[in-house]
């Protein structure tokens, strides 16, 4: 299975909170780097285990695009949390040995930055303000 493939059905699987799914995509010595909290996780059972814990119910995942190719991956991926709140999420992932080894996930809370004073607004739909 090539890289895109493995990142679509490892949001799935964490969607579907199938966890012998998801591992199954996993290598051995995977590693995921979260920057916006500065944590890492190092090896199959530390991923698992992040997933397996996190509190529920922490909502609806939906994988909006997987681009890449048959080693390298890329996902935009949005969570809508029970309480209304929206998050995205741009992750990339590389292959080893034909399965996930290497990923870097950047997670923001939509609407959840302010703009700098210091440039114009700029609004969907609306051009500057």
């Amino acid at each position: 299975m090539d890289a895109t493939a493995q990142v679509a059905a490892l949001y799935a699987a964490y969607q579907d909170r199938a966890w012998e799914r998801a591992a199954a995509l996993l290598h051995p010595d995977a590693a995921v780097d979260l920057p916006a909290t500065g944590e890492q996780l190092t090896g199959k059972d530390s991923v698992m285990a992040f997933q397996v814990e996190y509190p529920e119910p922490w909502g609806e995942m939906r994988v909006r695009q997987v681009v890449g190719g048959p080693q390298e991956a890329a996902a935009q991926v949005e969570v809508a949390a029970p309480d209304g709140q929206l998050f995205g999420m741009a992750a990339f992932w590389r292959q080893q040995d034909g399965l996930l080894r290497s990923g870097t996930e950047y997670w923001i809370t939509v609407g959840g930055d302010t703009v700098p004073q210091t440039r114009r607004t700029w609004r969907a739909g609306a051009g500057p303000a």
